[in-house]
């Protein structure tokens, strides 16, 4: 089956930092470590809508949704949303009459899959986004194709009308979505839009989006347009809902390492790891690595089986360099080896899998180091050792390799 899987609209697929504001201070943070996106600024102020504990359901539902699509978007972030529609009667559980989540980067969000089956054009929203993770599988070739052709309507002009124009119009429709719905025309129309177009009502949103290309610019676009907006609260000093609260940590917990791919960094330009590495801090990352190969704590990541990469293991064949430099690798795995990196700074991949000689497992290494700006610190056999600084770094390399040459003399 043909791609039509263009680059990702949240991020671009080699990892570029950028900066959002984000206050990473110990009062601004949550219990986990994660910056908290402030909810009350002049950009996007809090809103006055009471939380019931259907909410706190339905954004649940939405977080088990976006962890179906999680480290297959990446370098975008996993996003889950559910439509509900609430009679006239203020105790009603409402019905929920869409769902989706982001599927693949370069696809549209989670929110798009959940208009389509509310506004009756898939039957099921999860079931179109599934169908269209993975195009090599012809077993659903024709909701596929049905997907893809709806997606195409939505990419033209004027695209979100001609799919979802007033639909809900007649009706108190709620949506409920882990991360703030995007406000930028990248290669779809912009998902706070959207919902607008379809007459949404009030939007629950988990997290809001720091990306500086949303930003509270998605709940602004549907403030203006008079659409009731709340942003689940992740501290005990704004809300006194244990529910809400473990709630608003789930979905920051989806986007963890997204928010880290894109917080600033202390330089203006990404740090080009080949000039700061050298010899000696090589050897102290191997020593580093070695140690922790004898204690049992190094992060090892195999190479995941799975169809893209089975067909194309080397079984004796000849041309190593092709294998390496053109065996697809696999979202998830990149996802992996992202949050290994961020968490431990050093990571042993096991090419094992996928290559049988040092050469293919080099080029390889190098490949997925390109992806996530790491440096790839050394290849032995089918391993290829990769190491990224975190910011700030926990490894401090320039100290230990001064009392290693200290040592030596």
């Amino acid at each position: 089956m043909q791609h039509r899987l263009q680059s990702s609209e949240y991020v671009s697929h080699r990892l570029s930092y950028v900066t959002p504001t984000i206050c990473k201070c110990a009062s601004c943070s949550t219990e986990d470590g994660t910056p908290e996106i402030s909810t009350t600024s002049s950009l996007a102020p809090l809103a006055t809508t009471h939380l019931a504990p259907i909410d706190i359901q339905h954004i649940n539902q939405a977080t088990t949704l976006a962890r179906i699509g999680h480290g297959n978007t990446f370098p975008n972030p996993a996003v889950g949303c559910v439509l509900v529609r609430y009679g006239s009667d203020d105790n009603s559980n409402g019905q929920t009459i869409g769902s989706g989540f982001h599927p693949k980067a370069g696809l549209p969000h989670a929110e798009v899959f959940a208009l389509l089956e509310a506004c009756g054009h898939v039957e099921d929203g999860v079931a179109a986004a599934r169908s269209v993770m993975n195009t090599d599988n012809d077993d659903d070739a024709s909701i596929t194709n049905k997907v893809f052709d709806l997606l195409d309507i939505y990419k033209s002009t004027d695209g979100a009308s001609k799919l979802f124009r007033d639909h809900f119009n007649d009706g108190n429709v709620t949506a409920y979505v882990t991360l703030e719905p995007c406000c930028h025309t990248g290669q779809t129309p912009p998902c706070a839009l959207s919902l607008v177009a379809a007459g949404v009502k009030r939007v629950v949103v988990g997290y809001r989006d720091p990306n500086p290309r949303v930003d509270g610019g998605g709940i602004q676009v549907l403030q203006n347009a008079g659409v009731d907006v709340h942003v689940l609260r992740q501290r005990r000093q704004q809300s006194t809902s244990k529910e809400e609260i473990e709630a608003a940590k789930a979905c920051s917990n989806l986007v963890k390492y997204f928010v880290k791919r894109i917080s600033p960094r202390d330089d203006d330009d990404e740090p080009n790891l080949e000039d700061l590495i050298n010899g000696k801090k090589r050897r102290v990352l191997r020593s580093i690595a070695g140690r922790q190969k004898t204690e049992g704590t190094i992060q090892q990541l195999d190479w995941p089986k799975d169809i893209s990469s089975s067909n194309n293991v080397n079984n004796g064949a000849e041309d190593v360099d092709d294998i390496a430099t053109h065996v697809q690798i696999s979202h998830r795995y990149l996802e992996r080896i992202d949050a290994a990196l961020w968490d431990h700074e050093i990571a042993l991949l096991r090419l094992n899998k996928v290559v049988k000689k040092k050469k293919g497992a080099k080029i390889l290494g190098e490949r997925i180091a390109d992806e996530l700006n790491a440096h790839v610190a050394q290849v032995i056999g089918h391993t290829a050792l990769l190491y990224r600084p975190g910011f700030p770094p926990v490894l401090d390399l320039d100290e230990l390799a001064e009392k290693e040459s200290s040592s030596a003399e």
